[in-house]
């Protein structure tokens, strides 16, 4: 049997600024990788809360990552709060009969669990309108949130469908009704943006072997299709970052194999990231306001 070697989780209950809980993360990763070990054990000995940005990509990098983790020293309380969100296994939805489910036990709470959700256009198609539901009856959202928060779930679903050859998709949500904001993440398992452009053979030039020019080329609108200019719009990645900062006021952050991008009102960056953090797949955070300005139009950033 191979060594269990340890790495102590840091206690995340904090994301002031959207992204900012993979500092963490990438530490986790790092460690994780460097044991060069098959088992691997988690330590929690020093987490009292885990942030749902933290806990989220944390439990999708423990399904993906190769490796059988093993968790000690968990509290009571944060194991009730692993198992609320199916931090240890994702929520299969695999039918009609499971969402309707998922929308029952769901919708007069404050989250929705990490889900895992087989990746076909009409099985995502009806996954969007149950977690919009859910989230819209949690939020008490002001109902001119509905139209964005479509726009958003929609073309980052079709993304996945489209783009990424990954069988599966994850969501994950929370809402804070005090705060006036609602917490969403999207992930899948995919061959990345940049392998996705390489997959195509566009903008190989352009982007070489960096997966930071490929994020901002995808940030930019620019398509692995070749579409006319009119339906090119990339992975409405684009179009869904504007309409969310710069119309509603929100933050975006994108994780894509070796590289994030950040975008807030305060912040837009791109950052290449060493081979030890490179994510299998693409992972999406959105803090969505529940309160619309008066001069938002959502047709100004649909392209």
């Amino acid at each position: 049997m191979d060594k269990m070697n340890q790495v102590l989780i840091p206690n995340v209950d904090r994301d002031e600024r959207i992204g900012s809980s993979f500092n963490h993360l990438f530490q986790v990763i790092n460690e994780t990788q460097k044991t060069n070990c098959d088992k691997v054990i988690w330590d929690f000995g020093e987490c009292s809360f885990l942030h749902p940005f933290f806990l989220a990509p944390l439990g999708i990098y423990k399904k993906q990552c190769g490796k059988e983790i093993t968790l000690k020293n968990v509290s009571p309380n944060l194991r009730s709060y692993f198992n609320s969100v199916s931090f240890e296994v994702p929520k299969g939805i695999t039918s009609v009969k499971e969402l309707e489910d998922l929308r029952i036990d769901y919708q007069h709470k404050s989250y929705i669990p990490i889900c895992s959700v087989a990746n076909h256009e009409t099985n995502l198609d009806k996954v969007q309108t149950v977690i919009q539901s859910i989230i819209e009856q949690q939020s008490d959202a002001d109902a001119r949130i509905k139209t964005p928060l479509s726009y958003f779930l929609g073309e980052l679903f079709c993304n996945i469908e489209q783009h990424s050859d990954s069988k599966i998709a994850y969501v994950f949500a929370q809402t804070l009704p005090k705060d006036g904001l609602i917490n969403l993440c999207i992930a899948d398992e995919g061959i990345t943006i940049y392998g996705s452009y390489v997959k195509t053979g566009r903008y190989l030039e352009t982007i070489g072997n960096s997966h930071a020019l490929a994020l901002d080329l995808a940030k930019d609108g620019h398509s692995t299709k070749d579409l006319p200019e009119t339906e090119n719009r990339g992975y409405g990645i684009s179009s869904t970052r504007k309409m969310l900062v710069e119309g509603l006021g929100g933050s975006f952050f994108i994780y894509s194999g070796k590289a994030f991008y950040r975008h807030t009102r305060q912040e837009e960056r791109t950052v290449e990231l060493p081979d030890v953090f490179n994510w299998k797949g693409t992972i999406i955070f959105m803090k969505v306001p529940t309160t619309v300005p008066k001069e938002f139009d959502y047709t100004k950033y649909i392209y």
